[in-house]
């Protein structure tokens, strides 16, 4: 039973955390509201860059280059058609071949 308790305080105090943000006291600070809409984007990156550079943990051609080909290749894709499904096959594709020509 007190593991329970344990969950279901964890769980309530988890979602007032969240519910929180979504019902503001007062209005964010022209500074603060000036930088939020950049911290979507740099929190991607953030996620992604490392996954992208050192897929395995460590910078390695093998390991490297064919995402680093196929990101570049699907934002290249997506310039010229702008088609998501068009973008996402080719990178695939790309993906598939520089892993083969790198293994």
């Amino acid at each position: 039973m007190p593991e329970l308790l344990v969950l279901v305080a964890v769980g309530a105090g988890t979602y007032a955390m969240r519910a929180a943000f979504l019902v503001p006291a007062r209005p964010a600070p022209p500074a603060l509201a000036r930088v939020l809409p950049h911290v979507g984007p740099a929190v991607l990156g953030a996620l992604v860059a490392p996954a992208l550079l050192a897929p395995h943990g460590a910078v390695t051609v093998a390991g490297t280059v064919p995402g680093v080909v196929a990101a570049a290749g699907a934002w290249l894709l997506w310039r010229r058609t702008r088609s998501l499904p068009v973008a996402l096959f080719g990178a695939l594709a790309l993906a598939l071949l520089t892993t083969a020509v790198f293994r």
